[in-house]
């Protein structure tokens, strides 16, 4: 495979089986052997060919979109760099369900590669981060480790955004779920939708304010949690069954 002008997307790559040898612009060329892989960037030139008698076994996964940078530096990806993988055929059954979807191209394809190719950059961090083999889930069952780890991510940020003005149905996207999807998920975890985890979030944070502040008015704690100051009022009121000045003064009293 020689490709002068690199190719348009991402690409990670998977030796199998048999060796071959890789050439990068700029870059000595090098081996690459079974059971390994590597993550080329969009647009850098390349080119790879086997060497070995053993026939060389390659597969591939193209991909790219807005949050594809923050989601590998997350993971930790870095290009051009071999990696030890301990599970041939958890990886090849990934690419053969996310050839086989993008073949098929049906409605909603691309949220179910989206969360294929989540679940498949969970098992790499899995494997990169232990020194020995690791069992792992049956293929494409969408785990409930991935399940889990989408939802801690969904809470963290939430717990670090509360105050903002946040788009849930964004957050999920960016994620590779439904806003629906992630909230049943996030609401099995937690027993509350995602709304209501915000609410209580800003809900304690206030009922903080209110018990170590007394200057603060209500004002400048509704702004402070993120919330309209009437609809904060109503929303307090109904949680605690007091206005934030009542809670107040019996907090002052007790």
């Amino acid at each position: 495979m020689a490709r002068p002008e690199g190719f348009s997307t991402h690409q990670l790559l998977f030796s199998r089986k048999g060796e071959g040898r890789v050439r990068l612009s700029g870059q000595e060329e090098f081996t690459f052997g079974p059971m390994q892989y590597m993550l080329l960037p969009a647009a850098l030139p390349h080119e790879y060919f086997p060497v070995s008698d053993e026939a060389w076994e390659v597969g591939y996964i193209s991909f790219s979109g807005t949050k594809v940078d923050t989601l590998l530096e997350h993971f930790g990806l870095e290009f051009c760099q071999l990696q030890e993988m301990y599970d041939a055929d958890r990886i090849w059954s990934v690419l053969d369900e996310l050839w086989k979807i993008a073949d098929e191209n049906q409605e909603g394809s691309e949220w179910v590669g989206a969360r294929i190719l989540y679940s498949l950059l969970l098992d790499l961090n899995r494997m990169r981060l232990n020194d020995e083999q690791i069992k792992l889930e049956p293929a494409i069952s969408y785990t409930e480790d991935v399940s889990r780890e989408v939802v801690l991510q969904a809470a963290n940020y939430l717990n670090e955004h509360y105050n903002e003005n946040i788009s849930l149905a964004n957050m999920a996207s960016s994620l590779g779920y439904t806003h629906q999807y992630l909230n049943k998920l996030f609401h099995k975890t937690y027993g509350m939708s995602m709304l209501q985890y915000v609410q209580r979030l800003r809900l304690d944070k206030a009922i903080g304010l209110l018990s170590s502040k007394e200057s603060i008015t209500v004002k400048d704690i509704a702004a402070y949690v993120g919330m309209e100051t009437n609809y904060f009022i109503r929303t307090f009121r109904k949680a605690t069954g007091q206005t934030p000045d009542q809670f107040r003064r019996t907090i002052v009293h007790t």
